[in-house]
């Protein structure tokens, strides 16, 4: 069962680089940024379910707030027209 997960986490990711490559605007490429780091969050999350293997889910901590702070720095440099 966890198996189908894993398949269909993989398929939202790849959904979610189309919107990265193909989003009309820069807002929906962060958009999509921001859904492929919550996929691949989740993929470490599963595997280290599957494989018991409590040092992964430091690593999906780590992962989460560095994807959180790169999606906020991103959107004030884009809303600041290049200025940081």
């Amino acid at each position: 069962m966890i198996y189908y997960l894993f398949i269909f986490l993989i398929l939202l990711s790849i959904i979610s680089i189309v919107i990265i490559i193909q989003g009309p605007t820069i807002w929906d490429r962060l958009l999509g940024l921001n859904l492929f780091s919550a996929k691949i969050i989740l993929l470490i999350l599963l595997y280290s379910i599957l494989l018991d293997l409590p040092y992964l889910l430091d690593i999906a901590l780590v992962y989460t707030l560095l994807g959180f702070i790169g999606v906020i720095f991103i959107s004030r440099f884009v809303k600041g027209k290049g200025k940081i």
